[in-house]
Order: C-alpha cells, then sequence, then structure tokens
C-alpha cells in the first residue's frame, strides 16, 4: 500500500471513536489474529515513544491546555516522533500496524470539537505523518460506556461531543473507501468478525 509516503508495504490500520467503545479491545484482538500471519505492531496515540508518552501523561490527565492549538500541536509533536521512530519503518518492512486513534481524532476533536480550522489541522497532520494516510480507518460509532476514568478529553459536555461525532461523520463522507463505521453497540465478537473480514481484504488487495 502507498497512502502517500512513497511506503509501498505494510498496512495501517487505524481505530476511532470515543473513549469507552471498544478501540483497545478490538486491536488487542487484530493482533491476536494476525501475529501468526504476517509483522505485526499495535501502537497509540498520544503515545508509543518516550517522548509521546510523557506528552500523554501531560495533556491527558494533569494539564488541561486553555488553547485548542496548543493542545493540537502536542499531539501533532507527539504524532511526528511516532511516525518517525515507529510507524513508518514497521510499514517500510511489510508490517500491519495497528492505531489506537490517528490524524482523524485531531480533525474530530480539535477542529471540530474545539473550532480550529480543519484545514490547519490537516495541514500539520501531513507534516507530522510525512503524508501518510491509513489504509482502512474502523470508526466504532457509538456512545461510550461507563469507564469510571475519563481522561480530560472525555470530561466535556455533550454538545463537545455532537461537534466530535459530525467531525467524524464530515471525513467518513471526504473519503469513504477508507472508512468502515461500525456500531459499537453490536457485541464485540459481531465486530470482530468485521474487522477481520476488512482486514482480510485490504491485506489481499
Amino acid at each position: 500500500m502507498d497512502r502517500g509516503s512513497g511506503v509501498t508495504s505494510g498496512l495501517l490500520v487505524t481505530l476511532e471513536g470515543l473513549d469507552g467503545v471498544g478501540k483497545t479491545t478490538q486491536i488487542e484482538r487484530l493482533k491476536s489474529w494476525l501475529q501468526d500471519k504476517v509483522e505485526v505492531l499495535a501502537v497509540r496515540e498520544p503515545g508509543g515513544t518516550a517522548l509521546g508518552e510523557a506528552l500523554r501523561n501531560v495533556i491527558l490527565h494533569r494539564v488541561e491546555a486553555g488553547s485548542a492549538l496548543a493542545e493540537f500541536l502536542v499531539f501533532a509533536a507527539a504524532r511526528a516522533e511516532l511516525m518517525h521512530q515507529i510507524v513508518l519503518p514497521a510499514l517500510t518492512r511489510g508490517a500491519v500496524v495497528l492505531m489506537d486513534r490517528f490524524i482523524d481524532s485531531s480533525v474530530a476533536y480539535q477542529a471540530f470539537g474545539r473550532d480550529l480550522s480543519v484545514e490547519a489541522v490537516m495541514t500539520v497532520n501531513r507534516i507530522a505523518t510525512q503524508g501518510r494516510t491509513p489504509d482502512l480507518t474502523v470508526w466504532l460509532r457509538g456512545q461510550p460506556y461507563e469507564t469510571g476514568s475519563p481522561d480530560r478529553l472525555e470530561q466535556r459536555d455533550l454538545a463537545y461531543f455532537a461537534r466530535v461525532e459530525a467531525g467524524y461523520e464530515w471525513l467518513v463522507r471526504q473519503d469513504p473507501e477508507r472508512w468502515l463505521v461500525v456500531d459499537c453497540r453490536q457485541p464485540a465478537d459481531v465486530v470482530f468478525d468485521t474487522l477481520v473480514r476488512a482486514v482480510a481484504r485490504r491485506m489481499t488487495s
């Protein structure tokens, strides 16, 4: 696959949606399903590197950025480091990379959710990712379950989350071939079977 960076091998699969909809569980199951077939790597955003994990701890659990732009740029810095250190080298080796959040979270949460310029967010994303976009993005759509310990971004009001959902809807319309929208309220096994079929199709296309 080549979604813009010159990387012609490997497969980049991203899962999107609110916290608590099952992204982590499904990524773990996909990794287990794939690991005896291909090299597979699972990472989360922000995180995956020493810098990314440090920034994650600050922005999600300790300090809330007063500026939407500052919040976004922190995520972009973590993303750039993750792509440089981990994701692009793995794709070059031909690995399947599973990501818990990626560029679309910035558009949904910071652009639509916090009223940043969509164009500006997408431009910075292209720089941070060296132009690489996902081969498949799954939106686990639905209301989050009660997790008991939401991070700072998940403590905002219902109007904010309505804007985030509108952002995801807009993204799906821009590139429908890349997106798979799955109702997360279905049984986890049903969701997993849907994801397996979608990933298998991308691996053989």
